[in-house]
């Protein structure tokens, strides 16, 4: 017959060897921050972001479908909406790629979560 103490140790290493990599897993997703050195790799990580943090956007989405989202959630976005409409004009106007400030990109992209691509993670936004 085995010991009550056996079975506790026993399910006890289970529960270790369960929850240990999950932990693990979640601290990693923490960790994660988009870095750019430049606009389009910030929008680019912005991007990957908005995908995790807000599962059901379309494919296509438009940056205003998407920041509606994050204003509804209460996601702060004030300032954005210049670096975006430059950036919007670079990419879909054929202009030059405006100077702006990407740093407050990344900065929204890593409160969403911070994905770099290749990789996943990040905290889903309800819509």
């Amino acid at each position: 017959m085995v010991s009550n103490e056996l079975i506790v140790a026993g399910l006890l290493g289970v529960n270790i060897a369960l929850y240990v990599p999950l932990v693990l897993a979640a601290v990693r997703r923490r960790r994660q921050k988009v870095s750019a050195s430049n606009l389009v790799d910030a929008f680019r990580g912005l991007e990957l972001s908005l995908q995790e943090a807000i599962p059901d956007l379309p494919a296509g989405f438009t940056w205003e479908e998407a920041f509606a989202r994050l204003k509804s959630s209460g996601v702060q976005t004030e300032g954005m909406e210049g670096v975006l409409k430059g950036y919007e004009e670079y990419r879909y106007g054929g202009i030059p790629l405006p100077d702006i400030d990407f740093r407050q990109v990344v900065s929204l992209a890593n409160r969403l979560g911070g994905v770099t691509p290749g990789r996943q993670g990040g905290a889903a936004i309800a819509s």
